[in-house]
């Protein structure tokens, strides 16, 4: 007979719906990097790819990480009519337990953890 403990049904895993949508999670989804020039500087904002004021919302499938030049030049407007393109379309990640170890190990926090982290 298996351990219960051992059995993987039994185990809760971190769902892709209980990740916050916060300013930290956006920058690490986006590699702390400007989603339309790749720039990795300390001047990082938030941009709806969909301007709020044209009906955007607050969603990981909305908000893309910008540098202040980018975010300014393309203004009010969608990437498209900014002629500007994005590096990659922004979405929810995948996996909540992925993402939140990965967050840490590339933090620097638990540099221990990098041999069980495949891609990191």
């Amino acid at each position: 007979m298996l351990n219960p403990l051992l059995n993987p049904r039994h185990y809760r895993f971190a769902r892709r719906e209980l990740l916050p949508l916060t300013r930290r999670n956006i920058l690490h989804r986006d590699s702390h990097s400007c989603q339309y020039c790749g720039y990795t500087g300390d001047d990082l904002t938030l941009d709806h790819v969909v301007p709020r004021s044209r009906g955007g919302e607050d969603t990981w499938e909305n908000m893309v990480t910008a540098c202040v030049r980018c975010n300014v030049k393309k203004g009010n407007r969608t990437p498209k009519e900014a002629n500007m393109i994005l590096r990659q379309p922004p979405h929810k990640p995948y996996s909540g337990l992925y993402f939140e170890v990965t967050k840490h190990v590339k933090s620097g926090v638990h540099q221990e953890w990098q041999k069980y982290v495949i891609g990191s």
